[in-house]
């Protein structure tokens, strides 16, 4: 059997905490805030499992992100302007789950993630 390459690893892990995530009938309930991360780009999204849609997005292809590129400062850079999407949609209040996507939480999605509380943003 071949080995895993390193994003399929990922996605096995991912298969797994979602399963962990939607079998709980509270966690199920609540917004979940997601990210991926390419070699150049970082993304990040709220998904409604109720509805089984994304609500909003942010990405650092956008004019509005200033950093180029995906390293650490774009993330954090990205972090404010999601931030704000939220609160346009009135979402900010609400609790959210924070998805890794099965990435270790370090370097850009830490960066991310730290930015995004010192926003306000509760998870």
């Amino acid at each position: 059997m071949a080995k895993q390459t390193r994003n399929q690893a990922r996605i096995v892990k991912h298969k797994r905490i979602l399963n962990k995530l939607t079998s709980n009938l509270t966690t199920n309930q609540k917004l979940r805030i997601g990210v991926y991360k390419s070699l150049n780009h970082f993304y990040a999204y709220v998904f409604d499992p109720v509805s089984a849609k994304t609500l909003t997005s942010a990405t650092t292809l956008k004019k509005e992100s200033k950093t180029k590129g995906g390293n650490i400062q774009a993330a954090q850079s990205l972090a404010p302007l999601f931030a704000n999407k939220l609160k346009e949609l009135k979402l900010d209040q609400n609790e959210f789950i924070f998805d890794r996507s099965g990435y270790l939480y370090h370097g850009r999605v830490k960066a991310f993630a730290e930015a995004l509380r010192k926003q306000g943003i509760k998870f």
